[in-house]
């Protein structure tokens, strides 16, 4: 399981199995706190963001 905070502000923490699993979780969160975010994930689906997080959450992955 990987344990990761939200990587714009660091005010929430889940964990889970997988990227997409994180993603769900953090969605509420995103909504709340970062419609920027969200705004521009619904226009650009492979925004700069997803590939922020992504890499965050592969590089929390492989410190297990």
């Amino acid at each position: 399981m990987v344990k990761m905070v939200c990587i714009d502000c660091g005010a929430i923490e889940h964990e889970a199995e997988s990227l997409r699993e994180m993603l769900v979780m953090m969605m509420p969160h995103y909504f709340e706190a970062h419609q920027d975010v969200i705004a521009s994930h619904k226009t650009n689906p492979s925004s700069a963001w997803m590939k922020r997080f992504t890499a965050a959450f592969n590089h929390l992955l492989e410190q297990e």
